[in-house]
């Protein structure tokens, strides 16, 4: 069986309502800190951060260290 290598980029889009710092913006891939979601503005109220990340599996696993009251979305 050969290894395919086609590489996938993921959005994550996190939303809170109180700011959120670097630790609470990692994003991780299969265990790994592949980037920290940048502000991106705010949105009836909440602040919100987005990533770009780059995986080799499109099934591999994407994280964060986002608070458990914020609202992650990952496409």
């Amino acid at each position: 069986m050969r290894a395919n290598n086609t590489t996938t980029s993921k959005t994550v889009k996190i939303s809170a309502p109180f700011r959120l710092n670097a630790a609470q913006r990692r994003v991780l891939v299969d265990r790994n800190v592949l980037n920290v979601a940048s502000p991106a503005g705010r949105q009836d109220g909440d602040f919100l951060y987005t990533a770009e990340v780059t995986v080799i599996r499109d099934n591999a696993a994407v994280y964060t260290t986002a608070p458990a009251w914020a609202c992650v979305e990952i496409s």
